[in-house]
């Protein structure tokens, strides 16, 4: 059979007792095979997308640890990590120095940053796009590949990272400040990382009432003495400074080294020459006493007398013991004021005396600076001197 009825035979041919698929049939499948296979393009590309912007953030959270130090790691309660600006005292110039000395620093102790692929130098400055990230010294690192625009903060400002403050307070063993006789035999060092890749040891003397401070202190683990040069007595500590802190520590020598600067013997209870000083807020002081008489001597009441402004304090606390505590009125100038129960100075023993929260009301707010005064004590007992505050910090 040939011509035209062999192609009719041929064509109702069946495979597996099915007709075979249908040009349009075809045509449709191959369609829909293309929307999937777009969706699946789209779904991965999205997948790769977000996943570039987590790995760009992760390494962003590194080089913030690197520069900065890791806030929530610790040892023994202290903060233990402050990264490059800790260890240098200055931020990094650029990226590069988080990874390699940038001058053979002494005080830099990285790499602070890790990088992914060896073969590759300079992975770590690279975000997941391939884009170099964005820092030019100051407090942001930046990505932009891809046209993301992802941000990381170092600090609120350079200053909260560089410009802290630490302060402190140096009294002997048996609580007593220096005052003017001894506050310039002590010397407070404070040794910190100058910036440039080595340290400075940067050193202040006590005021009086044994206080001192530094500024322009940059975060990190910093070492702090305390010298009594006389006999070379020595406390060594050290400050662990956070960003935009301000410290204050108290510190005692392990002897008793300061007596009463008057010197002698008197029939009652002295002051200690050179120990008055105002609080750090202004809004109330201390001093410290003396009995050299002979005996014990009991105080009941003091009046404290003091010329214009108006004020009124709360609180009297005898050797750490608050002895008056008067909400409304609060006490004014020139009234007795009376302990709620006698108290105790015998003899030879140096202890302090505060006077606190002074305002302008004696009912209320708001509070009132004491600085640069000349007050007038009277115990119950007869002992009677002057107590000079110096200016508000």
């Amino acid at each position: 059979m040939t011509g035209p009825q062999a192609i009719r035979n041929i064509m109702p041919y069946r495979f597996g007792n099915k007709q075979g698929f249908t040009l349009v049939e075809v045509v449709i499948v191959i369609v829909i095979a293309g929307i999937l296979a777009t969706v699946a393009l789209q779904s991965g590309s999205q997948i790769f997308e977000t996943a570039r912007v987590e790995e760009t953030k992760q390494e962003l959270d590194a080089l913030t640890f690197a520069a900065v130090g890791n806030p929530e790691l610790e040892n023994n309660g202290v903060r233990s990590d402050f990264g490059y600006v800790g260890d240098i005292g200055a931020m990094p110039a650029s990226l590069d120095a988080l990874y390699s000395n940038p001058g053979s620093y002494t005080t830099w102790n990285g790499p602070y940053i890790a990088n992914r692929f060896t073969q590759i130098t300079d992975d770590y400055k690279k975000d997941a796009w391939g884009s170099d990230y964005t820092y030019t010294g100051g407090i942001e690192i930046r990505s932009t590949g891809s046209g993301s625009n992802i941000v990381r903060k170092l600090a609120g400002s350079t200053s909260d990272l560089l410009v802290n403050q630490v302060a402190g307070t140096i009294l002997d063993a048996d609580g007593s400040p220096p005052g003017s006789v001894y506050k310039d035999s002590i010397s407070v060092r404070l040794t910190i990382p100058n910036g440039a890749g080595t340290t400075i040891t940067r050193t202040t003397i006590p005021d009086i009432g044994g206080y001192f401070g530094f500024d322009s202190i940059p975060i990190g683990n910093h070492d702090i003495e305390i010298v009594y040069q006389p006999t070379d007595d020595t406390v060594k500590r050290f400050v662990s400074v956070i960003p935009n802190s301000n410290l204050y520590s108290e510190y005692a020598l392990a002897a008793n080294v300061w007596y009463d600067t008057t010197g002698g013997w008197s029939p009652g209870i002295t002051h200690v020459s050179g120990s008055d000083s105002l609080y750090a807020d202004c809004h109330g002081f201390y001093f410290w006493v003396e009995n050299n008489s002979g005996s014990d001597i009991s105080v009941s009441s003091v009046i404290l007398t003091w010329s214009p402004p108006s004020a009124y304090f709360r609180y009297i606390i005898w050797d750490g013991t608050t002895v008056f505590n008067r909400v409304n009125p609060k006490a004014e100038s020139g009234e007795l004021v009376t302990f709620s129960s006698p108290q105790l100075i015998t003899d030879g023993e140096i202890l302090r005396i505060d006077f606190d929260d002074f305002r302008i009301s004696p009912t209320g707010l708001p509070s009132a600076n004491m600085d640069n005064l000349s007050f007038t004590v009277t115990f119950s007992d007869g002992s009677t001197f002057d107590v000079m505050t110096g200016a508000c910090p």
